[in-house]
């Protein structure tokens, strides 16, 4: 077995954050439940505020984005049969993962104390709004206020001046950076886990994820640097922000500017004395003098002069590390992107695009070589799988149709789902369903063999 296979999480989450670790630990090959109470995940209901204009039940590429490759389980946790089902699944599980705030855990028995006493072997993993001290600890916490507003995100982005504005994050930027920390920390349980045979507790939240996003600015604040930052005052000219005589902005990134900012002014065609006079060319130097926003003005005046079209072949030639600033509709056609299957194209039904009805979605951002590009299995409609994993953990259908009926379950019982949605996709990007269907059907002959 290559990555996670084998191992077992249960997902008691909700919205992006933390449903976000448990699509990380699905795509690394890990079997993961996902618990959902009869009306389903709220992030079901999110599409249209992140701006998405239509969905249908089977389609949801928003849902997907924390949805790929789940089990779909619903229990009404109120109840004591659905209750006994969520303690049957732990008991065979390796992973717990939740969003619940912790007063709502107790009150169900499923925070790490009454867990960890029953099941001292599994890891218990939990993302919070704002820690688990403090007068927030049991507050929610959402992206945009909790890591956003509150992290100081928001207030850092806008270039400072007479005409700064406050503008908004891109939905759930914080949650999925999130969900990075919190695998991390379940990676590490499970290691100590399997020397020690005990489960750990881990814990993140999205103030602490976003504090840790801006460990640079808040260090560089103390010492007098202000945030927001104002471009034509930046204590590094090399790395800094300019647009071209046609608009385009760039961002040239060159930190080191003691050492690199003869090569820079040099191919830019700045007078001699930017790297002989020595109160121009150390950071120490315009750290002290402040004539850093001399030198930026003198480069912005210099990228002013050609189009972006212009700069661009000549600043690659030079090999001066500079990028253009892209709009996310840009990144939708970014073939480096594609090629490194950083995004990839999913036949959707309903909801996808152009002739081959596909719709570009992201995988996760790190890779096993024993794994290769992972699979994409699309989210299911609540309760799809609830039969079937009841039925794996020794339930009889006589009370699987009993707890359903009494709705302390909740068994799917909608119209058949259409192939195209039951088909995993695989590796780089199908152009279309017939392609999507011919790789699925080469991986499934390579795990078969390999089997």
């Amino acid at each position: 077995m290559a990555g996670l296979q084998g191992l077992k999480v249960v997902d008691l989450t909700i919205f992006a954050a933390a449903p976000g670790c448990a699509r990380l630990l699905g795509e690394l090959g890990a079997t993961v439940y996902k618990i959902e109470r009869e009306t389903g995940d709220d992030q079901r209901t999110q599409g249209v505020s992140w701006g998405m204009k239509f969905k249908t039940d089977i389609d949801d590429a928003a849902f997907d984005c924390g949805g790929f490759n789940r089990k779909w389980v619903s229990l009404n946790l109120k109840t004591k049969r659905g209750m006994d089902a969520m303690l049957q699944l732990l008991s065979e599980a390796d992973v717990f993962i939740t969003s619940n705030r912790t007063p709502a855990l107790k009150r169900m028995g499923l925070d790490y104390e009454t867990l960890h006493e029953k099941f001292p072997r599994l890891v218990w993993a939990q993302l919070r709004g704002y820690g688990e001290r403090g007068a927030m600890a049991d507050e929610q916490g959402y992206d945009a206020i909790t890591y956003s507003a509150r992290g100081g995100v928001t207030m850092s982005f806008p270039n400072a001046g007479p005409n700064f504005e406050v503008g908004n994050s891109p939905v759930a930027f914080g949650d999925w950076n999130s969900s990075n920390a919190l695998a991390v920390g379940v990676l590490a349980a499970l290691w100590n886990a399997q020397r020690t045979g005990v489960g750990d507790k881990v814990v993140t939240s999205l103030y602490h994820v976003s504090n840790w996003g801006m460990m640079s600015a808040i260090c560089a604040q103390q010492q007098g640097q202000q945030h927001p930052k104002d471009r034509r005052q930046a204590p590094c000219p090399t790395n800094n922000s300019y647009v071209s005589s046609d608009g385009v902005w760039f961002v040239m990134c060159f930190g080191n500017y003691n050492k690199f900012h003869r090569k820079v002014f040099e191919a830019l065609g700045m007078d001699a004395h930017f790297w002989e006079d020595p109160e121009l060319n150390s950071l120490e130097a315009l750290a002290r003098n402040g004539r850093n926003v001399e030198v930026i003005a003198e480069m912005e005046r210099k990228f002013r002069e050609k189009t972006w079209a212009e700069w661009e072949p000549f600043l690659a030639e030079q090999e001066l590390a500079c990028e253009k600033c892209r709009t996310v509709e840009d990144v939708l056609v970014d073939e480096e992107a594609f090629a490194n299957d950083q995004l990839r194209r999913v036949y959707y039904e309903d909801q996808g695009y152009g002739d081959d009805q596909s719709y570009t979605v992201t995988t996760m951002p790190v890779r096993l070589a024993s794994l290769g590009d992972p699979v994409l299995h699309r989210s299911l409609p609540v309760g799809y799988d609830t039969r079937k994993v009841l039925g794996e953990i020794g339930w009889s259908e006589e009370e699987i149709a009993a707890a359903n009926a009494a709705g302390e379950v909740k068994c799917y019982d909608g119209p058949a789902m259409p192939e195209s949605v039951l088909r995993p996709s695989y590796g780089l990007c199908p152009a279309g369903p017939e392609e999507a269907a011919a790789m699925a059907a080469a991986r499934a002959a390579e795990e078969a063999a390999a089997r």
